[in-house]
């Protein structure tokens, strides 16, 4: 009779233990968001993209946040949930630096350099703003450009603009594009 020694790997996170140890200051710096102090709390866009330049507001001394533009919020590790697109034990091992997210590691094109940009998913392509670039709706999709009926970027064709490595580092709008109210949708 033969006995094999297997390696037990816990499973168990102690979450209250990691939000302790992570200040919202500090986790949000490593995230790489850019918020000012407004007050008791610090302010800056939301990483979903949507909503304004204020969008989300992050209250360091009560340990949570709140986004304007997603109308919704949470701890430190729902911070980390809402930029890097994980579980919350994902989000834990992220913090505690015990099992680094490969989203965080790798950042893929549609995620951007692991700051929490995604695709504007609502962009309209075949609006005619983009066709009065002189782009075709196919083109526009395909380059990800549309028009954005809502956001920060409201009323412009928002252009994505990437870095050398093809991740997506944020949106330019162009307000020359801009319709006359009567034909926005």
């Amino acid at each position: 009779m033969s006995f094999r020694k297997e390696t037990v790997v816990s499973t168990f996170v102690d979450f209250e233990a990691v939000k302790a140890a992570n200040p919202f200051a500090e986790v949000a710096e490593r995230l790489g968001l850019i918020l000012k102090k407004a007050g008791q709390s610090l302010r800056g866009p939301c990483p979903s993209g949507e909503g304004g330049p204020r969008a989300l507001a992050v209250t360091p001394s009560k340990g949570v946040w709140y986004s304007f533009g997603k109308q919704e919020g949470g701890d430190v590790l729902a911070l980390v949930q809402l930029v890097h697109d994980c579980d919350v034990k994902e989000a834990a091992q992220f913090l505690a630096g015990t099992e680094p997210l490969e989203k965080a590691q790798k950042p893929s094109p549609e995620r951007g350099a692991g700051r929490g940009f995604r695709p504007l998913d609502y962009l309209q392509p075949d609006h005619p703003a983009v066709g009065a670039l002189g782009l075709e709706a196919s083109d526009a999709e395909m380059l990800g450009i549309g028009y954005a009926p809502r956001g920060t970027l409201r009323g412009t064709v928002a252009v994505p603009i990437r870095s050398e490595t093809g991740t997506l580092a944020g949106y330019i709008g162009i307000t020359e594009a801009k319709l006359p109210p009567k034909w926005e949708a």
